[in-house]
Protein backbone atom coordinates (compact mmCIF):
# COMPACT_ATOMS: atom_id res chain seq x y z
CA UNK A 1 0.00 0.00 0.00
CA UNK A 2 1.44 3.63 -0.86
CA UNK A 3 1.43 6.37 1.21
CA UNK A 4 -0.96 7.78 -0.30
CA UNK A 5 -3.45 4.74 -0.17
CA UNK A 6 -2.43 4.83 3.59
CA UNK A 7 -3.72 8.79 3.48
CA UNK A 8 -6.85 7.80 1.61
CA UNK A 9 -7.72 5.29 3.95
CA UNK A 10 -7.75 7.08 6.78
CA UNK A 11 -9.66 10.25 5.72
CA UNK A 12 -12.22 7.52 4.62
CA UNK A 13 -12.38 6.03 7.45
CA UNK A 14 -12.57 9.09 10.75
CA UNK A 15 -13.75 8.02 14.17
CA UNK A 16 -16.40 10.51 15.28
CA UNK A 17 -13.97 12.13 17.80
CA UNK A 18 -11.91 13.25 15.14
CA UNK A 19 -14.85 14.82 13.21
CA UNK A 20 -15.87 16.72 16.57
CA UNK A 21 -12.39 17.89 17.11
CA UNK A 22 -12.53 19.24 12.99
CA UNK A 23 -9.42 16.56 12.57
CA UNK A 24 -7.98 15.87 9.32
CA UNK A 25 -5.07 13.86 8.22
CA UNK A 26 -3.03 15.99 5.40
CA UNK A 27 -0.01 13.92 4.96
CA UNK A 28 1.71 11.06 5.94
CA UNK A 29 4.78 9.66 4.83
CA UNK A 30 6.55 6.33 5.92
CA UNK A 31 10.04 6.80 5.44
CA UNK A 32 10.42 8.16 8.21
CA UNK A 33 7.15 7.79 9.65
CA UNK A 34 5.60 11.25 10.07
CA UNK A 35 1.58 12.22 10.03
CA UNK A 36 0.24 15.64 9.73
CA UNK A 37 -3.09 16.47 11.14
CA UNK A 38 -5.27 19.45 11.03
CA UNK A 39 -7.78 20.91 13.74
CA UNK A 40 -10.58 23.04 13.67
CA UNK A 41 -11.07 24.71 17.34
CA UNK A 42 -14.45 26.07 18.15
CA UNK A 43 -15.43 28.56 21.08
CA UNK A 44 -17.31 25.39 22.56
CA UNK A 45 -13.76 23.75 23.27
CA UNK A 46 -12.98 26.95 25.04
CA UNK A 47 -12.94 28.82 28.33
CA UNK A 48 -11.96 32.04 29.31
CA UNK A 49 -14.69 33.74 27.51
CA UNK A 50 -14.41 31.40 24.88
CA UNK A 51 -11.07 32.46 24.04
CA UNK A 52 -8.84 29.57 25.09
CA UNK A 53 -8.79 26.17 24.42
CA UNK A 54 -9.05 23.95 26.91
CA UNK A 55 -6.21 21.50 27.86
CA UNK A 56 -8.17 18.03 27.12
CA UNK A 57 -9.23 18.97 23.62
CA UNK A 58 -5.45 20.20 22.82
CA UNK A 59 -4.48 16.68 24.37
CA UNK A 60 -6.98 14.91 21.93
CA UNK A 61 -5.51 17.08 19.10
CA UNK A 62 -1.65 15.85 20.31
CA UNK A 63 -3.18 12.13 20.55
CA UNK A 64 -5.10 11.51 17.68
CA UNK A 65 -2.13 12.27 14.89
CA UNK A 66 0.53 9.74 17.10
CA UNK A 67 -2.50 6.84 16.59
CA UNK A 68 -3.47 7.91 12.92
CA UNK A 69 0.70 7.29 12.84
CA UNK A 70 0.66 4.20 13.35
CA UNK A 71 -2.90 3.19 12.15
CA UNK A 72 -1.65 3.95 8.88
CA UNK A 73 2.63 3.19 9.00
CA UNK A 74 0.64 -0.90 10.32
CA UNK A 75 -1.48 -0.95 7.74
CA UNK A 76 -4.62 -0.82 10.05
CA UNK A 77 -3.29 -4.31 11.43
CA UNK A 78 -2.92 -3.03 15.02
CA UNK A 79 -4.68 -0.88 17.64
CA UNK A 80 -2.72 1.40 19.11
CA UNK A 81 -3.61 1.54 23.07
CA UNK A 82 -2.55 4.72 24.39
CA UNK A 83 -0.09 3.69 28.19
CA UNK A 84 0.87 7.23 28.68
CA UNK A 85 0.95 10.92 27.60
CA UNK A 86 2.74 13.50 29.06
CA UNK A 87 1.74 17.02 27.64
CA UNK A 88 3.50 20.42 27.99
CA UNK A 89 1.46 23.88 27.23
CA UNK A 90 3.66 26.17 26.19
CA UNK A 91 1.36 28.82 25.20
CA UNK A 92 -2.60 29.09 24.99
CA UNK A 93 -4.52 27.59 21.87
CA UNK A 94 -7.40 30.14 20.13
CA UNK A 95 -10.49 29.60 18.61
CA UNK A 96 -9.10 28.75 14.59
CA UNK A 97 -6.62 26.23 12.95
CA UNK A 98 -4.25 24.22 14.68
CA UNK A 99 -1.90 21.71 13.06
CA UNK A 100 -0.50 18.84 14.52
CA UNK A 101 2.98 17.10 13.29
CA UNK A 102 3.53 13.47 15.46
CA UNK A 103 6.55 11.41 14.29
CA UNK A 104 7.73 8.01 15.76
CA UNK A 105 10.57 7.94 18.38
CA UNK A 106 11.38 4.31 18.62
CA UNK A 107 9.23 1.18 17.17
CA UNK A 108 9.46 -1.75 19.06
CA UNK A 109 7.27 -5.22 18.25
CA UNK A 110 4.36 -4.48 20.87
CA UNK A 111 5.46 -0.96 22.39
CA UNK A 112 5.97 1.94 20.62
CA UNK A 113 7.12 5.49 21.48
CA UNK A 114 5.90 8.34 19.79
CA UNK A 115 6.05 12.60 19.73
CA UNK A 116 3.94 15.56 18.81
CA UNK A 117 4.27 18.85 18.26
CA UNK A 118 0.86 21.46 17.84
CA UNK A 119 1.04 24.75 16.30
CA UNK A 120 -1.04 27.56 15.43
CA UNK A 121 -0.20 30.18 13.46
CA UNK A 122 3.11 28.62 13.11
CA UNK A 123 3.79 29.14 16.90
CA UNK A 124 4.40 26.21 18.84
CA UNK A 125 1.56 26.20 21.74
CA UNK A 126 2.00 22.12 23.15
CA UNK A 127 3.82 19.34 22.68
CA UNK A 128 3.69 15.31 23.51
CA UNK A 129 5.40 12.39 24.06
CA UNK A 130 3.32 8.56 24.08
CA UNK A 131 4.33 5.28 24.95
CA UNK A 132 1.71 2.95 23.04
CA UNK A 133 1.34 -1.10 23.16
CA UNK A 134 0.42 -2.24 20.02
CA UNK A 135 -2.94 -4.58 20.14
CA UNK A 136 -3.63 -7.22 17.15
CA UNK A 137 -7.17 -6.45 15.43
CA UNK A 138 -9.15 -9.80 15.20
CA UNK A 139 -11.56 -9.89 12.72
Amino acid sequence: MSDKDKLEMLLSHQAPCIKTLGGRAIKFQSEPPVLEMEFEAIPEFCHSGNQVVQGGFVTGMLDAPMAHLLIALLESKFNPVTLDINVSFLGPSHPGKLNCHARVLKLGKSIVYLASELYQKERLVATATSTVKLVPVTS
